[in-house]
């Protein structure tokens, strides 16, 4: 685990390097912002669906939150993934999970990546396929876990989860069990096939293998941070005011979408149809897989500290994370800015 701890701070620090060579342009006025195509990554969701709608005064949430400012939207796999896009300035802020976004703090010696607020906490769980007979940590032994992406969130949880334990992993290296890194659009086939005994993930895709397969929750985690809001550096120092401004529309994004449930719903339902290209006569069996998963998130704008710090001790634990400089040096604060039209 150390090898591959080594493996990854290189690839970043590489990155980091590549990123030094580029030139900012402070004079941009496109905002590029990453979400996920996943249930946990709701306000870059829904927001993401208003954009490509024009539904905010022929705008999109944040264009039309911030004055002078147009956005763009990446879609990710994970949080490594995304958080290399950060550092070679191919997005400017990106939704994440806590590992992936402490891991490049880490990299970057704090120098790099900031959160700007709390999204989800919650909505994540660890799935055991039906007639698996796997009923405690101790069977797990000589069996395969799906996770998203290799140092994502869950990825991390669980072999943290599996070190608390007395389990060790690689299977191959003499370890009780394997983990094997399965993008999340994947994992429902596998599950069916046997190719995997169980899975730790996020919604919509923990609703999705129970709905499909009669997968059991075996492990759910209510309160643990799944998503924040992060960005680079180098953006927010030559545009303050837009951060500012962004921190002000996803809180006020937040608050929209908890008022507005039903509605929501119906934006995440049909970018999550988009980005998965899927036929338009699943979409009720789409709004119908997200009413079900909405109940295992609670929506924030809170940056969770103590959240935060766990995951530290997790990615610590697990090989994937070393050294953290302090969390709170982390935190972006804005300087206060002046109200914006309402919608």
């Amino acid at each position: 685990m150390r090898r591959i701890l080594s493996t990854l701070i290189l690839i970043l620090c590489s990155t980091l390097v590549l990123c030094q060579c580029g030139r900012e342009d402070e004079h941009s006025t496109v905002i590029r912002i990453g979400c996920f195509p996943n249930v946990t990554h709701v306000q870059g969701l829904v927001a993401r669906n208003m954009w490509r709608h024009k539904v905010c005064n022929g705008k999109g949430w944040f264009e039309n939150e911030i004055p002078g400012y147009s956005e763009e939207w990446y879609t990710f796999n994970a949080g490594p993934t995304a958080m290399e896009a950060l550092f070679g300035k191919t997005v400017d802020i990106t939704y994440v999970g806590p590992s992936p976004a402490l891991n490049a703090y880490a990299v970057s010696a704090g120098r790099e990546v900031r959160l700007l607020a709390g999204a989800v906490n919650g909505g994540a769980a660890l799935l055991v396929a039906k007639g698996s007979n796997i009923n405690t940590p101790a069977d797990f032994k000589g069996r395969s876990i799906a996770t998203p992406q290799l140092g994502n969130t869950q990825d991390v949880s669980c072999r943290a989860w599996l070190i608390r334990n007395g389990l060790s992993c690689p299977l191959e290296g003499g370890g009780d069990c394997r983990v094997a890194p399965t993008p999340n659009a994947m994992q429902l086939q596998l599950m069916t096939q046997g190719e995997i005994d169980a899975c730790w993930t996020v919604e919509p895709w923990v609703t999705r293998l129970e709905k499909k397969t009669g997968a059991q929750v075996l492990v759910e985690e209510p309160n643990v941070v799944t998503t924040v809001l992060a960005s680079r550096v180098g953006w927010l120092k030559r545009h303050p005011q837009a951060a500012a401004h962004v921190i002000a529309a996803h809180e006020k994004l937040t608050q929209w979408i908890m008022q507005h449930p039903l509605q929501a719903q119906k934006h995440v339902a049909d970018e999550m149809m988009h980005l998965t290209q899927s036929d338009e006569k699943e979409r009720a069996e789409f709004e119908e897989l997200i009413k079900n998963a909405w109940a295992r998130m609670t929506l924030t704008d809170t940056v969770d500290i103590a959240g935060l710090e766990q995951f530290v001790k997790d990615g610590q634990s697990t090989g994937l994370l070393d050294y953290v400089p302090p969390l709170q040096n982390m935190l972006y604060t804005p300087a206060p800015q002046p109200s914006t039209a309402a919608h």
